[in-house]
């Protein structure tokens, strides 16, 4: 999955890219190569393929070229460092990568010679970009407790999902695993929410719509921390359901908004709502 994220990634980028130069939109071509290389080359795909890159030799052919691409895309941009880095990478050989075309460079091998990445369409994805999307998102939100929790990084925890999550875990394997520092999934989210007992203490929190738990986060949970915990976020949810409320019983708004919008808006408040509820129950007060 992470693979084809990655070629699905840097196709739809560089056709964006393409499109911004042909329209002289130079600050929408920066910002996508920046987003490409920062945000899903260097924070996601590099972290998620290093527990399997070195066994792999299709995995490195997709490094290598991805890193290509991306070093020509830039090099307008930045001429100077990713000539410093061509030096580097000219020599890496690897085996092709289907759908990714990348020209030899002439006088000297100078990357400004180098012809511009021509990448196949049929390498976008969208439903797969979608499913990276959902696990990114997940990863995140496991995170996010073990931050709040102030879990050390080295520490493995346990991640109790819901079969809804199954195939999405089962199509990346290890993903979770390496990215949120988990040391097991177990799909037992309806036990384990009220089984203390079972394997350390546990703490809730909401994704889609469902609840899932972590355990094994420390020796004992503090339950008034927890609680306080969650009656901050309850408050938090609280503010955003009355401004999206607000905002959506609005005749104006709703008239004059451009549909989606306005149907993103209310599956967004829907999600809020399906939180509270169950961030409430979790307090014992009314959902």
């Amino acid at each position: 999955l992470v693979d084809r994220w990655m070629l699905s990634r840097l196709a739809s980028s560089v056709a964006k890219i393409d499109a911004c130069i042909a329209n002289y939109e130079y600050s929408d071509y920066a910002e996508t190569v920046y987003r490409l290389l920062w945000w899903d080359f260097c924070d996601w795909y590099l972290e998620a393929i290093k527990p399997t890159v070195d066994t792999s030799p299709a995995q490195r052919a997709v490094l290598a070229h991805s890193l290509e691409t991306i070093v020509r895309v830039l090099h307008p941009i930045a001429p100077f460092i990713t000539e410093a880095i061509w030096e580097q990478l000219k020599g890496v050989e690897t085996a092709p990568v289907s759908g990714v075309h990348l020209s030899t460079s002439r006088k000297g091998g100078l990357l400004c010679t180098a012809g511009w990445p021509q990448l196949e369409s049929s390498l976008i994805d969208p439903d797969t970009e979608a499913d990276f999307e959902r696990l990114r998102a997940l990863i995140t939100a496991i995170r996010e407790v073990r931050s709040q929790h102030q879990v050390p990084p080295k520490r493995r925890i346990t991640f109790h999902a819901n079969d809804n999550l199954r195939s999405l875990i089962e199509r990346a394997p290890g993903l979770v695993e390496s990215l949120a520092g988990v040391e097991t999934v177990v799909f037992d989210a309806a036990r384990s929410t009220s089984d203390p007992a079972s394997g350390g203490s546990h703490v809730a929190f909401t994704f889609e719509g469902s609840e899932l738990a972590l355990s094994n986060l420390a020796d004992a949970v503090d339950a008034s921390a927890e609680n306080e915990r969650i009656s901050k976020r309850i408050a938090e949810l609280e503010r955003t359901e009355a401004t999206m409320d607000k905002r959506l019983s609005n005749p104006g708004y709703v008239a004059k908004a451009p549909p989606k919008l306005v149907e993103e808006s209310q599956a967004q408040l829907a999600q809020v709502r399906d939180e509270l509820a169950s961030l409430r129950n979790r307090l014992g007060g009314p959902g």
